[in-house]
């Protein structure tokens, strides 16, 4: 199926016609199909036919890669039963009832796309997605849409099915994925819990798996004892084959000498996504005929360009003198997957179907990574506020494959550890100081495990990651950040307050008062205070007799103020007072840490009206109503 999918939509009735005119408006794109009878039409996307409708399908069938139905589903199915081939050729199709309660898809669900643009057109017509392919239904992998999905050739291919039907049940299934791009890793990605999930063979548990998805562009020798009969591979499209020849090869020794390069360098076939060569060699007919045969797309260089190719292992200054490069495969290669790194240098081959000689070269595009080999690294994790519900799905992923965990066990629950698996070494850092927390966090890197480093709330907001990011950046360590939820927000939804009301306050401050840290010039509380924003002060409950008075500079004395003590944590304490009783109640519940503060009018208030769902405002996806309700004025 192409990128930009060709659409059928087929109506028979009235009805029918208006509900397919509605949707192919929404999807800006399509052909709609109906009977002549139901009246003439000046839309160019609009096919009136005489006749019957059974005799269009045939055509319709084999143009477009989905097919909308706009009347029942048995009818749709004896409508497309003749014309069915095979599910990695045959459209997806899908029924729409009458009254656009329902879109059912009923061919080509997975790898015809059916299920994905059934969910689609429901959210369109305001209906309802009927999906019945098991793995849709009860959620996981589709070991068939993989490939459609991501690009990714299954070998052998009939396995699929005893694949498939081992995830549907629910039994244990291992991914090992060692080649991905972005958008495409599904240790990445939520998948069932009877799915496990490595990027090298070496870290899968010592248990029996039904079976194993092994994603790689290798030919693998050593399997590490598991049984090759339940091992499918997927090969991704991530490598592209230099060529150099002799001229007038032929295909047959071209090719032989390939698979012997590859069986020595041990790199699947499959995984080839191109073929690149100098520009000399564009007419040479076993090349192009080699590209032709895989459908490999084909780069051609000039010499020039070749020769300042950066990476080239085997420069030859007697090809040089021949062509004007001293290297063909090898820079060509390069070059077309603009990389500086060879997989496999250049290999001189020779094919007892021929004399003349041949030369290879791989690379990896540089599109894909490589986590075959174990790297540590670190992930920092914004562990929200508190209650461990609030911890973004994302940081429950990653923390539940951690090797190591670093936690702020004084503004942690160790419920949020729950996520961390029975065999992740655990530190808490409350009692370490920097040095202590980098050097658990550089040796565990350096025996290559990955580090998750749990902060209080969001990374954004008071979490001292800096510090420890600049260490890793001097030692040249890999991390990623995830942000969390902090607790201002986590303190505006218990308030069910929103903190920005129009035509009242549209601005948000998060800060904190003065204590041992001094506040940069112009950023103290009384200046802050002029704004008369939502205030919202971290790390002051200390202060509280000074951060009242510098409020009351600005704010009037009987402004709504929140204090909220460790939100979220089953022991919260939230205090609603006024600016003027501020230091009273903070002292009347001796609270001194953990504490936030909220000030300003927007507290709990109820007025005014924004003009983004008013009935005067149009946008793009809402037209302006002409006369408007005074009652919402």
């Amino acid at each position: 199926m192409s990128d930009t999918p060709h659409i059928a939509l087929i109506a028979v009735t009235r009805a029918g016609l208006d509900h397919a005119r509605l949707l192919r408006q929404r999807l800006k794109t399509g052909d709609l199909y109906r009977p002549a009878h139901l009246g003439s039409s000046r839309r160019a996307w609009e096919h009136a036919y005489d006749g019957a409708l059974s005799e269009q399908i045939a055509a319709i069938f084999a143009q477009y890669d989905q097919l909308v139905f706009f009347l029942a589903t048995g009818a749709a199915t004896r409508l497309i039963a003749p014309h069915l081939n095979d599910k990695t050729t045959d459209p997806g199709v899908l029924t729409v009832d009458e009254a656009t309660r329902f879109v059912i898809p009923i061919l080509s669900g997975h790898q015809g796309g059916a299920n994905a643009f059934a969910r689609t057109v429901a959210g369109h017509l305001g209906a309802i997605p009927v999906i019945t392919t098991a793995s849709d239904v009860i959620g996981g992998l589709s070991p068939d849409l993989l490939e459609t999905q991501y690009g990714w050739i299954p070998e052998p291919p009939d396995r699929l099915k005893a694949a498939a039907v081992s995830l549907v049940n629910q039994a244990p299934v291992a991914v090992v994925q060692e080649i991905g791009r972005p958008g495409s890793w599904l240790t990445d990605q939520t998948l069932p819990e009877h799915v496990t999930r490595v990027y090298q063979v070496e870290q899968l548990p010592a248990q029996s798996f039904e079976h194993i998805l092994w994603v790689t562009d290798r030919l693998v020798s050593d399997r590490a004892g598991l049984p090759s009969e339940r091992i499918l591979w997927y090969r991704p499209q991530s490598l592209v084959l230099g060529v150099g020849c002799e001229r007038g090869i032929s295909l047959d020794a071209l090719e032989d000498g390939l698979d012997q390069f590859l069986r020595q360098t041990g790199f699947a076939k499959a995984s080839i996504s191109a073929l690149a060569s100098l520009d000399l060699k564009a007419d040479e007919t076993a090349i192009v005929a080699l590209a032709q045969r895989y459908g490999w797309p084909t780069h051609f260089y000039p010499a020039d360009e070749l020769a300042h190719v950066p990476g080239m292992a085997n420069p030859s200054s007697v090809v040089a003198q021949a062509v004007g490069t001293p290297g063909v495969s090898e820079p060509a290669a390069l070059r077309a997957a603009q990389t500086d790194q060879l997989l496999a240098p250049k290999h001189v081959m020779r094919s007892p179907a021929a004399t003349q000689r041949m030369t290879f070269a791989l690379a990896r595009s540089a599109a894909f990574q490589d986590r075959s080999a174990r790297t540590g690294h670190v992930t920092f994790i914004g562990a929200g506020p508190g209650d461990p519900e609030l911890l973004t799905l994302k940081a429950q992923r990653v923390l539940s494959q951690a090797d190591v965990v670093i936690y702020a066990g004084s503004l942690i629950p160790e419920t949020i550890l729950q996520h961390a698996p029975a065999t992740a070494a655990v530190h808490n850092s409350a009692p370490l100081t920097l040095e202590d927390t980098m050097a658990i966090m550089l040796d565990a890197v350096r025996a290559g495990k990955h580090v998750v480093r749990l902060q209080s709330g969001d990374l954004s907001l008071y979490s001292a990651i800096q510090e420890q990011m600049t260490q890793l950046d001097a030692a040249d360590i890999p991390y990623d950040a995830i942000p969390g939820i902090s607790a201002f927000q986590a303190a505006a939804a218990v308030l069910h307050s929103e903190l920005t009301i129009p035509e009242v306050v549209q601005t948000i401050i998060l800060t904190r008062g003065e204590g041992q840290t001094p506040m940069p010039s112009g950023e103290s509380l009384a200046a802050l205070a002029a704004h008369r924003a939502s205030l919202c002060i971290f790390l002051s409950a200390r202060l509280s007799r000074k951060v009242q008075a510098q409020l009351l500079t600005a704010y009037a004395p009987d402004t709504p103020v929140a204090i909220l003590y460790r939100i979220s944590w089953p022991d919260e304490k939230i205090v609603l007072t006024e600016l003027q009783h501020l230091h009273r109640d903070i002292r009347k519940h001796k609270l001194t840490r953990t504490t936030l503060i909220l000030v300003g009018d927007a507290i709990g208030a109820r007025k005014n009206r924004s003009h983004l769902y008013h009935t005067t405002h149009a946008h793009i996806f809402r037209r302006r109503t002409r006369k408007a309700n005074p009652s919402q004025a």
